[in-house]
């Protein structure tokens, strides 16, 4: 008896992810159905970012029920109250859950960029898109590599019980800082580059201020990112089944403030509608759609077109102002007092 490990007590701490998930899950479906119905109901059609987007966004519903199919599992609670079933159940939608997480944050960021694409055609604007762009796709498929090679079998990602052959982690725990650091320097490349249109606008201050403000929700997902950095150093610590609900949830608040901040900027119009009925702005306050002022940007031809047919044309020039896709895999280390049975050779990637 005396040898015998001590249960700690029950707890279930998957209220602190489903609770925010859920909610921004619920705000970001409503403004891409928003978007996509304000975009067609304009213009007529679908841009590249919108359809990249009407994809992304299934896909997060996808990984929004695969976390509550993971919580009904026992997710949240401690892994000593978790049968041998219901924990490799558990792992398995979990490992689904990252792969899902992994592609959604790719083609979210991939929209932001495409929509900035599509505001001027010099190299200084376009060539560090279309660097963004590829180096966004190199890191995104790299840990979906990772994420599948990392372990074989591919099945002791989730099966505990099975020998197994793991790459050291110390190198994977690496790269994620550096990829942190790096999609920083991507978010604000991403946040400043709108402010060159917005300064070259025809419009009133009070139109820019709400095209700024619009902006300056993408930089919600940066403060996110960093947030979910504090989690890094104690990858593998702790249990297993409660330890990785906060970086989770970071995780997918990033991607989701991801997909509100790309379609926020393209509901300015109903926007200043509501503003005007409340008595914030004014008639004449508001000016007709303009070009831009600065004709060393020049536009493309879809654009003028976009901009003829849309008074909220203006309001697009400022949508690159997010920070999507890092990952924040908590990684069994071991230094873990992780209650989980696990191969002592294995080093599969946790929850997130």
């Amino acid at each position: 008896m005396s040898s015998s490990m001590a249960v700690p007590p029950y707890s279930n701490k998957a209220a602190i992810y489903l609770a925010p998930v859920i909610s921004f899950g619920v705000v970001a479906l409503f403004l891409v159905i928003a978007r996509i119905y304000t975009r067609v109901k304009r213009t007529g059609q679908l841009y590249l970012d919108d359809w990249i987007i009407v994809v992304a966004e299934p896909m997060s519903l996808v990984g929004i029920c695969l976390a509550i199919a993971s919580t009904a599992y026992g997710w949240g609670k401690p892994a000593a109250f978790f049968t041998p079933e219901t924990l490799k159940q558990t792992l398995r939608v979990q490992f689904a859950l990252q792969t899902v997480w992994l592609l959604t944050l790719w083609l979210v960021r991939l929209s932001v960029a495409c929509s900035l694409l599509r505001f001027g055609t010099e190299r200084l604007w376009r060539w560090p898109l279309y660097f963004i762009m590829g180096l966004q796709t190199v890191i995104s498929w790299g840990y979906f590599v990772i994420q599948f090679a990392q372990c074989t079998p591919i099945s002791s990602n989730w099966d505990t019980g099975i020998s197994s052959k793991c790459w050291n982690l110390d190198p994977i725990i690496l790269l994620g800082w550096v990829i942190a650091g790096v999609y920083i320097a991507m978010d604000l490349t991403l946040s400043l580059m709108p402010i060159r249109l917005i300064r070259t606008l025809n419009r009133s201050q009070s139109e820019k201020m709400l095209i700024g403000v619009l902006m300056a929700l993408g930089l919600l997902a940066t403060a996110i990112n960093c947030a979910k950095m504090t989690t890094f150093t104690s990858f593998g610590q702790g249990d297993v089944m409660q330890a990785t609900i906060v970086p989770s949830m970071w995780a997918k608040l990033e991607e989701e403030i991801g997909i509100i901040a790309t379609s926020l900027p393209w509901l300015k119009s109903p926007a200043e509608n509501w503003l005007k009925k409340m008595g914030i702005l004014k008639e004449h306050q508001l000016t007709k759609p303009s070009f831009v002022a600065d004709m060393s940007l020049p536009t493309v031809k879809d654009n003028v077109e976009d901009m003829n047919n849309d008074d909220d044309a203006d309001s697009a020039k400022v949508k690159g102002n997010i920070r999507v896709d890092s990952v924040a895999t908590a990684l069994g280390t071991k230094g873990s007092d992780s209650s989980l049975p696990k191969d002592p050779n294995s080093n599969t990637w946790q929850a997130v």
